[in-house]
């Protein structure tokens, strides 16, 4: 049987493909790996032997005509793996995908993190304005709500403030920024400079 013989939309099929597969082979001209040579010998071997499904040791015009353009080129790439290129492009977007997953699990955790601070408020908020414990908010009580939650809030803050737990704030136990700005003031001569905060903030 001749190539004439054939439908032409097959020999045109096999052309492209196997033009499209050679062009990636020899682009290839740097592989990753060296080429093992013996080992692509045998695929080769692997791969007529596939086509010749009597065996007989040929490949006939029916055998070559009903196998697929995939077949008839497997293995052809140095490795017989994807290009460099391509698991490159196959491990970036791997990195990606990990790092999309990072940044949703944190903001989700963030979300979770607000949403329990949120409500731990709320339930302080409206205990500390349940002012008789009866687990409800009487019009008195929700009216008054606000003036508690603030009263609450200060005397939160001074018992965090008095280290000594004596019910008075020293000068060294009142609120300051002083040392702060000290150690802010880089050069020691009492003044905090632009630079020195920026400095401050890169450290």
């Amino acid at each position: 049987m001749k190539l004439k013989d054939y439908p032409l939309s097959f020999a045109v099929a096999a052309l492209v493909v196997g033009a499209a597969v050679a062009a990636n082979v020899f682009a290839q001209s740097r592989p990753a790996t060296p080429i093992d040579v013996s080992e692509a010998k045998a695929k080769e071997e692997a791969r007529f032997k596939a086509i010749d499904t009597d065996g007989d040791g040929v490949v006939s015009a029916d055998e070559f005509a009903t196998t697929s353009p995939r077949e008839l080129f497997a293995g052809l790439r140095p490795g017989g793996e994807r290009g460099p290129r391509e698991a490159r492009r196959r491990a970036a977007g791997e990195r990606r995908s990990a790092q999309r997953d990072r940044v949703r699990g944190a903001k989700e955790r963030r979300k979770a993190e607000q949403g329990e601070r949120q409500r731990t408020a709320r339930r302080e908020a409206f205990e500390t304005a349940d002012t008789d414990d009866d687990g409800q908010l009487s019009t008195e009580e929700y009216e008054d709500m606000p003036a508690a939650v603030e009263a609450e809030r200060r005397r939160a803050m001074f018992a965090r403030l008095d280290a000594n737990g004596d019910g008075s704030l020293t000068p060294d136990e009142f609120p300051s920024v002083v040392d702060r700005l000290e150690m802010l003031d880089a050069d020691g001569d009492g003044l905090v400079t632009r630079d020195e905060m920026r400095a401050a903030r890169g450290r």
